[in-house]
């Protein structure tokens, strides 16, 4: 390919050859300068187009500088796309993984929790004592036997990773629109939230749930078929381990790839490339150039 010297050179021979034939350019042309001598007209010339070319050679250069700003701005950019991504996913993989064990735990677990002693005599699972102080001072102490502690502690552990993957979403849900339905998927437990806060489980308006303890073991000690019903495999774990395997079937496709999201917002990737866009113009300058000399 001709160099920008040698393409220079070739357009001033043209010049030069139209200037003498008088074909192209007329004794009085602005291009060749305004004194009536030849020679003069002919070293105006050069020197306007020599100088027009230390011009243009200079934008090149600026412009070759903005491409590679560009260029190192753009991998700082991709670098910075694929941190982010691989943090997303990798909150994402812990949050449904300890959500599916979670679930898995109560989906099959035994809430009948009822013992009987050698006389057949059922073993409270709940007992309260009241004692009176000097004072007079009532204190009212209520323990549970081991086993109902164990289903309690099972039951919040359960929730609380459920709450984690819909504050997981939440928190995300501008990353696309496809984690924003996950996170309304997740936050469903506002449609059941009579059967929920029935055995304990208070619903909150983002779907969120606490755990009232108390009201949990009442329930787990007198009718722990409903609660079995309410949090097994037909309930909230069941609903629970469907969400994660929708969730994880629609994964590959939460985060935007980078083209998309750069190719998307220009106007906010221009901000991490800084002036080095506006370096584009003097380039495309200098590719006119060339296609004029050609």
């Amino acid at each position: 390919m001709p160099t920008v010297n040698q393409m220079l050179g070739g357009t001033y021979s043209l010049y030069k050859s139209a200037y003498a034939n008088g074909s192209l350019f007329s004794n009085n042309n602005s291009l060749l300068g305004s004194t009536t001598s030849y020679g003069n007209k002919t070293q105006n010339s050069i020197a306007s187009l020599w100088s027009n070319y230390g011009s243009f050679n200079s934008n090149a250069s600026t412009a070759l500088s903005g491409l590679s700003a560009i260029s190192g701005n753009v991998s700082a950019l991709v670098s910075s796309y694929d941190s982010t991504k691989n943090t997303f996913y990798n909150e994402f993989d812990d949050t449904m993984s300890e959500l599916s064990t979670a679930a898995a735990n109560i989906k099959d677990y035994n809430f009948d929790l009822r013992q009987y002693d050698d006389n057949g005599e059922q073993i409270p699972l709940i007992t309260t004592n009241t004692t009176v102080g000097e004072d007079g001072t009532t204190t009212t102490t209520t323990t549970h036997t081991k086993e109902l502690d164990e289903a309690i502690k099972a039951v919040t552990d359960f929730t609380k990773k459920y709450n984690n993957a819909i504050d997981f979403f939440a928190n995300n849900d501008d990353v696309s629109k496809r984690v924003g339905r996950m996170q309304t998927m997740f936050a469903d437990t506002t449609y059941r939230k009579a059967n929920y806060e029935s055995i304990g489980l208070n619903v909150g308006s983002d779907g969120r749930i606490t755990v009232d303890e108390e009201k949990l073991a009442n329930a787990i000690a007198n009718d722990p078929n409903k609660v079995s019903s309410v949090l097994g495999r037909d309930g909230l774990s069941g609903k629970a381990e469907s969400h994660v395997s929708t969730a994880n079937s629609q994964r590959s496709l939460l985060f935007p790839s980078a083209q998309t999201l750069i190719g998307k917002d220009l106007a906010s990737a221009s901000l991490y490339t800084g002036s080095a866009f506006r370096s584009m113009s003097a380039y495309s300058s200098v590719g006119n150039l060339i296609n004029m000399m050609f």
